[in-house]
């Protein structure tokens, strides 16, 4: 379903006029919406967000690679941002997993003492940065699973990897809250029924991805 199709869906729940074939390119750039269909438009990206955020879902799932240079201990991960949630860090070299350590953990191993090389068992985030200690003393094959969002939806054509009934629901509700109710169905019913069918659907992704809810919460 496109992000042209979710933003119509939503305007015909809330009787507005629809934007059809009319919009093509990017919604805030289109002269045929007004201002209350870009609204809408930021609604479903909100919604989306906020979906995206409530869980690891399985869709969203990436396998970032890096391979480590001597000497060298921090690399950018080009496919994630500031909201990519890692789940596993692996030496595929080694056939370690290694762990998280804070900020100050790292810095206290990075500069207290004598400057440490060899096969990393740390790593430490920073936004789409990956540092490693100690620093790698040679090539290492490392894998990263990682939760991936996606990018805010523009343009007309673009899709969803989360469900788009749960992203309609979502800002459906927030457009009843920026207005009041709607032709009798209030702001708290519609708000319950985004809850109600996001637990719902979180419970069957869950099923995809068996015993992480108890191996996250370790």
């Amino acid at each position: 379903m496109s992000y042209r199709t979710v933003v119509d869906k939503i305007l015909r729940r809330l009787r507005e006029d629809t934007l059809g074939s009319d919009w093509t390119g990017v919604l805030d750039d289109a002269s045929e919406a007004d201002d209350y269909q870009k609204l809408i438009g930021d609604f479903v990206n909100e919604a989306k967000v906020m979906i995206e955020d409530a869980w690891q879902w399985s869709v969203l799932r990436t396998i970032e690679s890096v391979t480590t240079v001597a000497s060298t201990a921090t690399y950018t991960l080009s496919g994630l941002d500031s909201r990519s949630r890692i789940l596993q860090v692996f030496d595929e070299t080694n056939d370690i997993m290694l762990k998280q350590i804070s900020d100050a953990q790292f810095y206290h191993y990075t500069y207290v003492g004598a400057t440490q090389e060899g096969q990393p068992t740390y790593y430490r985030l920073k936004d789409n940065t990956m540092s490693f200690w100690p620093t790698p003393d040679a090539a290492f094959s490392i894998k990263v699973h990682a939760v991936q969002p996606q990018d805010d939806r523009t343009l007309a054509a673009d899709t969803f990897k989360v469900q788009e009934a749960l992203v309609v629901l979502g800002a459906y509700s927030l457009a009843l809250s920026e207005r009041g109710e709607d032709g009798g169905t209030g702001t708290d019913v519609a708000a319950g029924r985004f809850k109600d069918s996001l637990a719902d659907a979180i419970t069957q992704d869950e099923t995809r991805t068996i015993n992480e809810t108890t191996w996250y919460a370790s």
